[in-house]
This record gives C-alpha cells, sequence and structure tokens, in this order.
C-alpha cells in the first residue's frame, strides 16, 4: 500500500479565487508536485520561512521601522556622498573607539 504523505496531516480547507488556483497550479506544474496540496504547502512553508528569516536582525517592530522610514523621508533630499569624507570619518570614529 502506497503512504499517503497527508495520512496524519492536520486537514484544513480554504477557499482562493480561479485565478490563484489556477496561478498555484502554474507553480505546481513548474515545481514538479504531484497535488495542489503539495504546491501550497510547500509555498506557505516558503513564505513562513522567508518571514522569519528576512527579519531586520536589529529588533525593530514593524511599527518602529515604519518611524524610522518617516524619519528618514522628513530629514530632507539626500545629500550626495564623499567617498573620501566617509572614509575619513569612519576612520576617525574608529580611532577613537580604540582603548586608550
Amino acid at each position: 500500500m502506497a503512504s499517503n504523505r497527508y495520512s496524519n496531516a492536520m486537514t484544513t480547507t480554504i477557499t482562493i479565487s480561479d485565478s490563484l488556483a489556477a496561478a498555484l497550479d502554474r507553480k505546481r506544474l513548474e515545481a514538479g508536485l504531484d497535488s495542489l496540496d503539495a504546491a501550497a504547502e510547500a509555498l506557505l512553508a516558503g513564505a513562513m520561512y522567508t518571514d522569519a528569516t528576512d527579519a531586520d536582525r536589529l529588533g525593530y517592530s514593524d511599527d518602529e521601522l515604519r518611524v524610522l522610514i518617516a524619519e528618514g523621508d522628513a530629514s530632507g533630499a539626500a545629500v550626495a556622498w564623499d567617498a573620501a569624507a566617509v572614509r575619513d570619518e569612519v576612520r576617525a570614529r574608529f580611532v577613537a573607539r580604540r582603548p586608550a
């Protein structure tokens, strides 16, 4: 008897639009998956992994990031940067942080 991958899986039914179902079926075919369930599982797992790993890694919440973006927008137009000036500033900061 063939093993069914979903025999012990939790079952949830969702309703999606025809256009989304068609897009999911295209993804299924591209990935060589044998069912829409498998395609949906793969896409959801990938999205959840991406969500977990694409975090800013600095500990900011979405709201905190929105505030920082708004502050940047409010600070005015971007200023052309001078690579030599930036390098000099980085070096000065590095020297200032060195223990005496």
